[in-house]
């Protein structure tokens, strides 16, 4: 095709129609020329395309002649391109513990015994709800060995346990005779009176009554607070 023929052929037409007078328009003319040069062995093509605007005087507005860049990739459309999110499972989940793993691992408790409110250094703690019957004696040897009265001990502790719980006051016990061969006595005595808050004035005075209280021959059960009256109500004034 020759495409200079075209342009001479439409610039004549366009003579033709400005001698009729024609209203005035706007003529847009594209013409497009493809050679093709595969027989020669270019391997190259080439697309060639003008655009021309005549307004009704016949004066050209624009022409231009645009030839693609076949070198250059294709700029991917970003609207196609997915946008990363932090949604993804495999990027944002932190790796498991391993199962059973702690940060702070925790001794487990010791369960009281039967009839038991808690344990202190394992040792069963009673107060003046326990029953009695439930708490363990000693062996008939230890007994022996000990010259131990058992049965009065427990029922002292209870006793005070009971007079100090009206009185508004713990004081709940530990059959301290289960201590003494293992020789932590002293440490289990400490930590009961902080479990009973026993370490203020008010404690000792409802437990064992005033400091200037009598004794000797003129001691009183009944100026000796709860234990001096749960030593009475066992028969043992004259062990006081």
């Amino acid at each position: 095709m020759n495409l200079q023929n075209l342009l001479d052929d439409e610039r004549a037409r366009e003579a033709r129609r400005q001698e009729r007078r024609t209203p005035r328009h706007r003529i847009a003319l594209v013409v497009g020329a493809v050679g093709a040069a595969m027989a020669i062995g270019t391997g190259a093509a080439l697309t060639a395309a003008a655009m021309s605007e005549i307004n009704a005087d016949g004066q050209e507005i624009a022409a231009s002649t645009v030839t693609p860049d076949v070198s250059a990739p294709a700029r991917p459309d970003t609207a196609a391109v997915p946008t990363p999110t932090t949604n993804d499972p495999l990027a944002s989940a932190a790796p498991a513990p391993a199962s059973g793993a702690t940060d702070d691992p925790v001794e487990d408790a010791v369960a009281p015994e039967p009839g038991g409110i808690a344990t202190i250094r394992g040792y069963t703690v009673y107060d003046e709800t326990s029953d009695l019957d439930l708490i363990p004696r000693p062996s008939a040897e230890f007994i022996e060995e000990w010259a131990l009265d058992v049965e009065v001990g427990l029922m002292q502790d209870h006793l005070d346990a009971v007079c100090m719980a009206e009185k508004g006051f713990k004081a709940a016990f530990i059959p301290m005779w289960q201590t003494w061969e293992t020789g932590d006595t002293m440490a289990v005595i400490d930590e009961l009176d902080t479990f009973n808050d026993a370490r203020t004035p008010e404690w000792h005075e409802a437990m064992f009554g005033a400091d200037d209280q009598p004794l000797g021959d003129a001691y009183d059960w009944q100026q000796a607070g709860c234990h001096g009256a749960s030593v009475h109500a066992t028969g043992m004034d004259g062990a006081h």
